[in-house]
């Protein structure tokens, strides 16, 4: 547990340097003070231990980010169990990742991407991986239009796995649902997955106007099924236009009647909408999978430097009780860099440049005993 608060940093802060700065302004400084040092220095202090959502799969490539991870500072994927002694990963760029990700190989690949400040990471690594394969979605064959949806053809020229996807359209009848369902699907057992599993589709939104979630069944009938509502694509960011992966935990689900879950035959999958959504067309569903995964925990430096009196981490302080996250030998690294950039507000440069000196000693000095434990980001340019 952190010791040290920001009152106890202003206090430090305040007995270093040459002048009398207001306390809004010591607090800003002390902010990015904190900011600066755990972005340049990857810090013993700032390692964390998260179990990755959901759980690692064999060709689920995408997972969410903890919101604190900061820039490449993956540091480990370790496998809460059974980890075998050659195991290892290698960091490269989102562009070489799509490359190279399912190919079978001893090490894991691992990349983070980006996309509207939102982080991704993406995994690929071969595992024992349990699976049922409910349906490819691939052809037509028993699904029917579920609530507004309509017209159901096979899709050969636009899908992410098999041969081919569903393609379905709105009508114009003005409800609240659409989609597919089927009721006569071969059948498979879901005891297995009840506690941990996670279903699988990929559905292709050719509007997210007026689009409120996604819902699946999957039971024993269509009076008797598991429901589960998501409101965000599998790597927890909203739904976009054109081909997202869905994932519904079973861990949600919530029960109607009385599942035969060793006999299940019945799945729908559509979305919850605005009674104004109507008229739309190719809409898609393919590749509707269950799966296990194994469980898997990421470590890596967190961007974060405080915690609350409640222990939530927090990119900036906001009270003088709040923790500066740092172990002792830490400390007077966010100090000298807080007396620094006290010293610039106060127009004290030479003061100012003698921290900096002192702060880049410390830092240097904190480096070589501390060295980053980062994955370092490979790539390869050219092919032979």
């Amino acid at each position: 547990m952190a010791t040290y608060t920001r009152s106890d940093i202003k206090t430090s802060v305040s007995s270093m340097i040459s002048g009398t700065i207001s306390d809004t302004d010591l607090n800003t400084i002390i902010n990015r003070a904190a900011r600066q040092v755990v972005g340049g220095i990857d810090m013993h202090s700032r390692i964390r231990r998260t179990s990755l959502s959901p759980n690692l799969f064999d060709d689920i490539y995408d997972y969410s980010a903890p919101t604190d991870l900061k820039m490449n500072g993956i540091i480990d994927i370790q496998p809460q169990i059974k980890r075998t002694r050659n195991e290892s990963w290698e960091l490269t760029s989102p562009e070489e990742f799509d490359r190279l990700k399912g190919e079978s190989n001893e090490y894991g690949l691992c990349a983070i991407s980006e996309k509207g400040m939102a982080k991704t990471i993406k995994i690929s690594k071969t595992i024992d991986d349990t699976s049922i394969t409910v349906d490819p979605l691939s052809s037509v064959g028993d699904w029917e239009g579920y609530g507004d949806g309509e017209n159901l053809t096979k899709d050969s020229s636009n899908y992410v796995k098999s041969v081919a996807s569903i393609n379905w359209d709105i009508n114009d009848d003005g409800n609240t649902t659409a989609g597919i369902y089927n009721n006569e699907l071969t059948t498979f057992d879901l005891s297995d997955y009840l506690s941990n599993g996670s279903i699988f589709v990929w559905a292709y939104i050719s509007s997210t106007t007026n689009l409120t979630n996604f819902k699946i069944r999957i039971g024993s009938s269509s009076s008797n099924y598991y429901e589960i509502t998501i409101t965000a694509n599998n790597e927890e960011a909203s739904f976009e236009s054109g081909w997202n992966l869905l994932r519904f935990d079973l861990s949600d689900k919530v029960e109607t009647g009385t599942v035969d879950y060793e006999d299940c035959t019945y799945c729908a999958i559509f979305m919850t909408k605005d009674a104004l959504k109507t008229d739309e067309t190719d809409y898609r569903f393919n590749y509707l999978v269950i799966k296990m995964g194994e469980r898997y925990n990421l470590v890596y430096y967190s961007k974060y430097a405080w915690q609350d009196s409640d222990g939530d981490y927090l990119e900036n302080s906001s009270d003088d009780t709040d923790y500066i996250n740092v172990d002792t030998e830490e400390m007077s690294l966010i100090e000298l860099k807080a007396a620094e950039l006290g010293e610039r507000h106060l127009r004290n440069h030479k003061e100012a440049i003698e921290n900096a000196n002192l702060y880049e000693a410390e830092k240097a000095n904190y480096i070589i005993n501390n060295p980053s434990q980062a994955i370092v980001m490979t790539t390869t340019y050219h092919f032979t």
